[in-house]
C-alpha cells in the first residue's frame, strides 16, 4: 500500500492530526469522517501521520484499519470489483480471488461476505478507509455500517451519510516544508536558504508538490547544501510554471489528468461556467456580485453553484466577515490548467464579454461598477487582456471613476494602475493626454493624505479635494467645470495665496500603524500593526511582504532594526519580543512593473489556499517568564540584546536566544526603557515609578550596577529614552510633558556630575507628546505632540523649533541620508504614512504660529484685509495680497492681536497693549499690565464722546478700560472674567471663571451691577451671546450647557436686564463651544470629540447630533437668519464642514443598526442636572476668533440680494445619503489656531497657516 511522504513532526503538524484524532475517537460504527479537499493536498499524508500511533489504532480500532486506493485509469465498476476483492483478501489473509468467477456473482458474494463481517461486534469498531473516492457507487457499494473514512476531492458523493467534514484546502505549513526540505538534504532549519521559504510560498503549501520538490532535491543534496543557484532555478521554475523543469513537468502531467477528469465530468452548463473562471487572476477572492455579473444569475443561482463546484474541489469557498458574504477561489494550478484549454483569441473574446457584461451593467458609466470587492480593482486587467485599449483614457480620466476605484481599492492600487497601463492611458503617449495623467498623478499623490482621509471618514469628493489643488492645469480645470455643472451640491472654491508649502509625502497601507522602524533602505519601512503582524513596506513599488510569529491578538509595540539591517526585534504588548531575519528578493528587486498581490488590491482580501494554522517566520523568541517584556534593544554592534521586565528583571541574550547576564532583579521596580551607551559598556534602565535613572558596568561578560540618578521625571510616562549617537556619555529621555537631554562623567568604577538639561517642553496643559525619535546625526529631536504637530527641535540648544510640520502622527521614525545632507522623518496617522525632508543645514528658519485676524468683505465688495504677524516680529496689514501698513519690529513675544476698523489692537508677553493705525501707521502703548493679559475686548458702545472702549485683564480680577489717550479707568473686583459681551449701547455681560454671570450697566466711568447670578461650584469654561442679545448660552466644565433669557424689567424704575435662567442640560462628553441661530431657534454645541449637537431652544430637546470630525470642535458660525435656511459651519483643527441642520432634523434611524462603522461614536448623553464632578480643566481661548460679525445682513441693498442667498442655499443637498445634513467638507490649512474669518454674508471664509499663507475659500456658483 506505502504510505505518503510525511514531513519530520512540529507542533502545528500535531494541531491537524490532534482534530483527525479527535474526529476518529469519536467516529461510531456506520458512521463517516470526510477528508475532501483538491488532489494533492496532503488528506492522504495526514492520514498516514494520524495513524502511526499504534497503540491509538489497537484501542479504537482493535487493530483492523483497512485503506482501499481507488484509481482512475478503470471504469468505476471495475475498480470496485478490484478493489472488493482486495478488502477481501486483506480481511480473510487469503490469495486474491481467482477469475474464473463471474464478475456479478463475485461482486455479490464479496459484498455479502464483507457486510457479513463487518456486522459482527468483533469487527464493527473496524476503520475503513477510502482513499480518492470519485463515485458515489463506490460509497454505496462498501457500505458495511463499520468506521469509515472517505478521503475525496468530491463532497457531493458521500454527503448523503451526513459525514464529520474536515476540509484540506491549505496544505503544508511552512514548517513542516521546511522541515521536510531539511529532512531530505540532511540539515538544519536555519541553514536552508531563504529561496526554501519562497519556494512553499509558491506552493502553496500544496503538499503533492512539496513532495515532489523533496525528492528532486534529495538527488542534488550535497550541491543544494553548498550553492544556492540550484534553489533559484527551481524558485524560478516555479513563478514561471516552467515546463522545461522536470518536477514541473511531472506534477502538471499528473495533475492534467486528474483536472481534465473532474473538468469533463460536470454537467455541461456547469462546465461553461466554470471554464469562464478562466479570467480570473490568481489568488483573487471572487464575491458572488462579480458572478451574478459574468453568470448572469441570481445571487442565490450563483452560490448554489459555486457549493457544487466547491464539494468537487474545483473551487474553495469562506465566509467573509467584513463583507458579510461567503468569498470563492479557484486554485493557481486550476487555472493555469485552465487557461491551456483555451487558444489566445479565445481568451481575449472573454476578457472582452466580460467588459460588455459591466458596460450593461452599470449602463456604459464605468464608475458604477459594482461594489464587489473586485470590479474597481481588476478592470484594468481585464481591459488590457480584452485588448480593449481605447477604453482607458475614457475611464482613468474620469473623475467619478477615480474616486469610486479610491473608495473601493485604494488610492495606491488607482496610482499603480495609472503607471501600468500609461500607454493607454495615454493614447500611445500623445502629448496633451501625457499632460493630463501628469498632472492627476501629481495631484493624487500631493493630496494623498486628505484622501485617504476622507475615504477612511466616507466623504470623499475628489471634485472638491481638486478644487484645493494649488496648481493650475487639467485636474482644477476639471474640477471646476464639474463643480459648476453639479449645481446641487455645495462646492468650495479655495484661492491660497502661497507664502510657503512644506507638504509631506503621503501614502495609504492596508492596515492601521502602530509602530514604525526605517530599515537600511529608506524606502523599506517596518510596520507594526495592531493584529500581531509586522509588514515590510516598500514605498517605491507599493508592495509589502508579511511576516508573522506574534500573536495575532497583541499589537506590536516597537521594531528595531540591527545594525548591518541584516534581522530586526519586535516587541509586543503582552511582553513578547521576537527576532526576524530579514532577506533579499532578486525577483522582487528585477520586477519594475508593480503588481500587487490580491491581498492588497482587495481591500477585504482572504487567504482560502493558505494554511489557517499561523506559521511563526521568527528566528528567536526572548521572554523572561512570568514577567513582561516592557523594552528592549539591540547592542550597539548587534551582537546582543537586552531588556527590561515589570518586575525589575533586566537580561542580556545573544542573537541565538542564550542568556549572557542577569545584572539584577528589584521585584519592587517597574523598569520601562533600556538603552546602551559607550559601545554598549554601559547598560541603562529607566524605573518610571521612582525616576531613577539606573546604569550598569560591563566587567568581562557580566554588566554590575554601578550608579543611579534622579532624573525628577515627576512620575510622567516615558515615550522615548535612547542614546545619543557620537555621544558615549548621553542619553535623550522624552516624556509627554517635555523633552531632556541628560549627561555625565565616568571615572573608572563611578558615573558622576549628571547634568540634565531640558530641550523642549508642551506649551499648554492640554497637550502632551505622543511619539519623539532622535535623528541618526544626533542633531535633531523630532517631536510630535496631540494638537497634530511635529516639532524638530536641535538637541544642543532648545530655544524654539527649526521646523514645524502638520500632522497627527502616533509614531515616527528617522532615516539619515548623508550623501544628501537631509534627513527622512517618518510618521503614521492611522492607515497613512507621511515623510518629509528635513535639511540638515539651512533649518534654522522658524516657523511661528501665525497669529492672524481679517476683516472679510461680503461677495462682490472690497477686497478683504488681513493682519498677521511676521517672522520678523512684526505685524503686516495685506489687502488683496498687497503689503499697506507694517508695524516696528516689537521686542517682545506677540500674544494675541484683533483688527478693529483701521486699528490693529496687539498684545505682548511684557503685559503691554499697544494700538497700530493702519492709515496713519501710528503706534500708541496704551495699556501696561505686570503680568501676562488675559482678556482682550472691544466695545463699540456707541457714546457720544467716544464710541469704542477696550477692556483688558490680567491673571488677576480687575479690568482696565481704555477709552482714549486721556481716560483709563480700573474696573476692581469683576471678577476673573473670560468673557465680555455687549447688550447694548449702556450695557454689557460678563461671565466669570467660577461662574458668576453679571449684568453691568456703563455710566461713563462707573460700572454698576444690575443683576448677578451666582452658580456654585461652576467652573465656566464659554459662554456666546445670541445676535439679538436675548439668550446667553454657557458651557461648564462639568459638563453643564446652561441657556440664559436676558429680559427687561420693567417692573421697576428705571428698568433694567434681568437674567433668568431658560434650561439646563447635562452631557457626559467634554465641552468646546456653542453658538445661537440668529433667529434664537437652534443652539449648537461643540464637543471635544468633535460630535456636535443641535438643540431647539423652544422645546429645550436636543433634535440631532452630527458626527463628523474626529478632533476638537474649535469654532461654530450659523449662517444668517435672512437665508431662511439653518446653515451651520463647523471647525476643527483639520476642516471645515458645512451643515444644513434643516435634512437632518426628521430623519428616521435606522431599524437595525449598521455592523460596519467607519469610526467609533460617543454619542452625548444627555439629563437633568446632577451632582457630577468637574471633570475638564480648559480654558476659553482669549484670542478673537473672528472679525466682528454681529453687524448682519439687514443692511442688504434690495430683497432679491436676500432672494439670491436663499435660493443658493435652499437646494443644496448632501452628497452622503447617510450624512444628509452634511454638505461640504474642506481641509484647513495647518493651523495652529483652528480659526477662521468669516464674511458677514457667509460667502467668503479666510485663514493662514503656519507658514504665513493666506487661504481664502468662497462658494461655488454664488454670483
Amino acid at each position: 500500500m506505502g504510505t505518503p511522504t510525511l514531513p519530520p513532526i512540529s507542533p502545528l503538524t500535531v494541531v491537524r492530526e490532534e482534530k483527525l484524532q479527535n474526529c476518529l475517537e469519536e467516529l461510531q460504527p456506520n458512521e463517516y469522517i470526510v477528508l475532501h479537499g483538491m488532489k494533492g493536498f496532503g488528506k492522504s499524508s495526514l492520514t498516514a501521520s494520524t495513524l502511526k500511533n499504534s497503540k491509538f489504532i489497537r484501542n479504537i480500532f482493535y487493530n483492523e484499519v483497512y485503506w482501499i486506493k481507488f484509481g482512475h485509469k478503470r471504469s468505476v465498476d471495475e475498480d470496485i470489483l478490484i478493489q472488493l476483492n482486495r478488502l477481501y483478501h486483506l480481511v480473510k489473509n487469503l490469495e486474491i480471488l481467482p477469475d474464473s468467477y463471474k464478475p456479478e456473482s463475485l461482486k455479490d458474494s464479496l459484498i455479502h461476505f464483507l457486510q457479513d463481517y463487518f456486522s459482527r461486534a468483533k469487527h464493527c469498531n473496524a476503520l475503513l478507509i477510502l482513499d480518492d473516492v470519485c463515485d458515489k457507487k463506490i460509497i454505496d457499494t462498501f457500505d458495511f455500517e463499520c468506521k469509515t473514512l472517505v478521503i475525496t476531492a468530491d463532497l457531493d458523493v458521500v454527503l448523503e451519510k451526513r459525514p464529520c467534514v474536515i476540509e484540506m484546502n491549505d496544505g503544508f505549513t511552512e514548517a513542516e516544508t521546511l522541515g521536510l526540505f531539511a529532512k531530505v538534504l540532511d540539515t538544519e532549519v536555519e541553514r536552508l536558504p531563504v529561496e526554501a521559504k519562497l519556494i512553499n510560498q509558491e506552493c502553496k503549501g500544496m503538499p503533492l508538490l512539496i513532495a515532489m520538490f523533496s525528492a528532486q532535491f534529495e538527488e542534488f543534496k550535497h550541491d543544494m547544501k553548498l550553492h544556492s543557484k540550484r534553489w533559484r532555478y527551481y524558485l524560478d521554475s516555479l513563478r514561471n510554471k516552467d515546463e522545461k523543469n522536470h518536477v514541473i513537468k511531472k506534477f502538471l502531467e499528473k495533475q492534467e489528468a486528474i483536472f481534465n477528469m473532474c473538468i469533463d465530468q460536470l454537467p455541461l452548463e456547469m462546465k461553461e461556467h466554470y471554464e469562464e473562471l478562466v479570467i480570473f487572476r490568481e489568488d483573487v477572492n471572487i464575491t458572488p456580485q462579480t458572478l451574478e455579473i459574468l453568470w448572469g444569475g441570481s445571487p442565490f443561482q450563483v452560490e448554489e453553484m459555486m457549493l457544487d463546484l466547491c464539494h468537487k474541489s474545483l473551487a474553495a469557498k469562506q465566509w467573509n466577515a467584513e463583507l458579510r458574504s461567503y468569498i470563492y477561489g479557484v486554485h493557481d494550478l486550476l487555472l493555469c490548467h485552465l487557461r491551456k484549454r483555451f487558444s489566445e483569441g479565445e481568451l481575449v473574446e472573454m476578457h472582452k464579454s466580460l467588459i460588455e457584461k459591466y458596460r450593461k451593467y452599470c449602463n456604459g458609466n464605468f464608475s458604477k461598477l459594482p461594489a464587489d470587492n473586485y470590479s474597481y480593482s481588476y478592470i484594468g486587467y481585464h481591459l488590457e487582456q480584452a485588448k480593449l485599449y481605447d477604453e482607458f483614457p475614457n475611464i482613468y480620466l474620469d473623475f467619478d471613476f477615480i474616486q469610486q476605484a479610491i473608495i473601493h481599492s485604494g488610492l495606491n492600487n488607482l496610482l499603480i494602475d495609472l503607471n501600468n497601463y500609461k500607454k493607454y492611458i495615454t493614447k500611445n503617449y500623445d502629448r496633451v493626454y501625457e499632460m493630463r495623467l501628469i498632472d492627476l498623478g501629481k495631484f493624487l499623490e500631493e493630496q494623498s493624505s486628505v484622501i485617504a482621509e476622507h475615504r477612511r471618514k466616507n466623504c470623499l469628493d475628489i471634485v472638491q479635494i481638486a478644487l484645493s489643488h494649488p496648481y493650475e492645469g487639467y485636474v482644477k480645470d476639471t474640477a471646476t467645470q464639474l463643480a459648476k455643472e453639479r449645481s446641487k451640491y455645495l462646492y468650495i472654491f479655495h484661492a491660497k495665496k502661497l507664502r510657503h508649502m512644506d507638504m509631506p509625502l503621503s501614502e495609504e497601507v492596508l492596515t492601521k500603524v502602530h509602530t514604525l522602524c526605517f530599515t537600511c533602505d529608506p524606502n523599506l519601512i517596518l510596520i507594526g500593526t495592531g493584529r500581531g503582524e509586522i509588514f515590510l513596506w516598500d514605498t517605491f513599488y507599493k508592495r509589502q511582504k508579511v511576516f508573522t510569529g506574534h500573536d495575532k491578538n497583541s499589537c506590536i509595540k516597537k521594531i528595531i532594526i540591527s545594525n548591518e539591517g541584516d534581522c530586526f526585534l519586535s516587541l509586543d504588548d503582552h511582553g513578547v519580543v521576537k527576532l526576524f531575519r530579514l532577506f533579499d528578493d532578486e525577483n522582487y528587486k528585477q520586477n519594475n512593473v508593480a503588481v500587487l498581490s490580491p491581498r492588497q488590491k482587495q481591500s477585504f482580501w482572504s487567504g482560502i489556499f493558505t494554511s489557517k494554522i499561523p506559521h511563526d517566520d521568527s528566528s528567536v523568541v526572548f521572554s523572561v517568564p512570568g514577567e513582561v517584556i516592557l523594552d528592549m534593544t539591540f547592542a550597539h554592534d548587534s551582537s546582543s540584546v537586552a531588556a527590561c521586565t515589570n518586575k525589575g528583571t533586566i537580561r542580556i541574550w545573544d542573537r541565538r536566544g542564550n542568556i549572557l547576564s542577569d545584572p539584577g532583579r528589584s521585584p519592587q521596580s517597574n523598569l520601562k526603557n533600556v538603552a546602551f551607551t559607550m559601545g554598549s559598556n554601559l547598560l541603562h534602565v529607566m524605573d518610571e515609578i521612582h525616576g531613577f535613572l539606573i546604569s550598569y558596568c560591563k566587567y568581562g561578560e557580566e554588566y554590575t550596577y554601578i550608579s543611579s540618578y534622579n532624573v525628577d521625571l515627576q512620575k510622567k510616562k516615558i515615550i522615548l529614552f535612547c542614546s545619543v549617537p557620537e555621544q558615549n556619555n548621553s542619553l535623550f529621555i522624552v516624556t509627554e510633558e517635555k523633552a531632556v537631554y541628560v549627561k555625565w562623567f565616568r571615572s573608572q568604577n563611578h558615573i558622576h556630575s549628571y547634568n540634565k538639561q531640558t530641550r523642549a517642553s508642551v506649551e499648554n496643559e492640554k497637550t502632551v507628546y505622543v511619539c519623539a525619535s532622535l535623528t541618526n546625526d544626533g542633531r535633531y529631536i523630532v517631536l510630535a505632540d496631540s494638537s497634530g504637530f511635529i516639532n524638530i527641535w536641535n538637541t544642543d540648544v532648545g530655544h524654539q523649533p527649526i521646523a514645524t510640520y502638520r500632522s497627527r502622527v502616533s509614531s515616527l521614525d528617522t532615516y539619515w541620508l548623508k550623501e544628501e545632507g537631509c534627513h527622512i522623518i517618518c510618521g503614521s496617522e492611522n492607515q497613512l504614512l507621511h515623510k518629509w525632508k528635513l535639511p540638515v543645514e539651512g533649518t534654522s528658519t522658524s516657523i511661528r504660529k501665525h497669529l492672524f485676524d481679517a476683516k472679510v468683505q461680503n461677495f462682490g465688495d472690497a477686497p478683504d484685509t488681513i493682519v498677521t504677524e511676521t517672522l520678523s516680529n512684526t505685524i503686516i496689514t495685506l489687502v488683496d495680497d498687497n503689503k499697506i501698513a507694517e508695524t516696528e519690529p516689537i521686542n517682545a513675544k506677540i500674544n494675541n492681536l484683533i483688527l478693529y476698523a483701521e486699528k490693529i489692537i496687539y498684545v505682548t508677553d511684557k503685559g503691554i497693549v499697544n494700538i497700530f493705525n493702519i492709515r496713519s501707521k501710528e503706534n500708541i502703548p496704551v495699556l501696561n499690565f505686570t503680568s501676562n493679559v488675559e482678556l482682550v475686548e472691544i466695545l463699540d458702545m456707541k457714546r457720544d464722546h467716544n464710541s469704542d472702549i477696550l477692556v483688558c485683564r490680567g491673571t488677576d480680577n480687575n479690568l482696565k478700560v481704555w477709552e482714549n489717550v486721556k481716560l483709563t479707568y480700573l474696573i476692581e473686583d469683576a471678577g476673573y472674567i473670560i468673557a465680555i459681551h455687549k447688550v447694548d449701547k449702556e450695557c454689557v455681560v460678563t461671565v466669570t471663571r467660577n461662574g458668576i454671570i453679571t449684568i453691568w450697566n456703563i455710566n461713563g466711568t462707573n460700572w454698576v451691577r444690575v443683576d448677578i447670578v451666582k452658580n456654585l461650584d461652576s467652573v465656566s469654561i464659554y459662554s456666546c451671546l445670541s445676535y439679538h442679545k436675548s439668550f446667553l448660552a454657557v458651557l461648564n466644565e462639568n459638563g453643564d450647557v446652561v441657556l440664559y433669557k436676558l429680559q427687561q424689567n420693567t417692573m421697576s424704575l428705571p428698568a433694567y436686564i434681568k437674567i433668568i435662567e431658560y434650561f439646563r442640560k447635562r452631557y457626559t462628553q467634554k465641552l468646546t463651544c456653542c453658538e445661537i441661530s440668529q433667529n434664537d431657534k437652534y443652539l449648537a454645541i461643540g464637543f471635544e470629540d468633535g460630535d456636535i449637537s443641535i438643540i431647539d431652544t423652544s422645546t429645550s430637546e436636543e433634535i440631532n447630533k452630527l458626527s463628523f470630525h474626529t478632533s476638537s470642535v474649535t469654532q461654530l458660525r450659523w449662517a444668517p437668519s435672512v437665508i431662511k435656511v439653518p446653515i451651520l459651519l463647523s471647525v476643527s483643527s483639520d476642516e471645515l464642514v458645512w451643515w444644513n441642520i434643516a435634512l437632518a432634523l426628521y430623519i428616521r434611524k435606522p431599524k437595525w443598526p449598521s455592523i460596519r462603522i467607519n469610526r467609533s461614536i460617543s454619542t452625548p448623553s444627555v439629563g437633568v442636572k446632577g451632582n457630577i464632578t468637574p471633570n475638564m480643566s480648559t480654558s476659553q481661548s482669549i484670542d478673537s476668533c473672528i472679525f466682528n460679525m454681529q453687524n448682519q445682513v439687514e443692511d442688504k441693498d434690495t430683497k432679491s440680494d436676500i432672494d439670491k442667498e436663499t435660493k443658493f442655499w435652499k437646494f443644496k443637498e448632501g452628497k452622503n445619503p447617510n450624512k444628509p445634513a452634511l454638505l461640504g467638507v474642506v481641509e484647513l490649512p495647518s493651523n495652529f489656531f483652528a480659526k477662521v474669518c468669516i464674511s458677514t454674508d457667509f460667502t467668503k471664509f479666510v485663514t493662514v497657516d503656519i507658514y504665513g499663507s493666506v487661504s481664502t475659500f468662497t462658494l461655488c456658483g454664488y454670483n
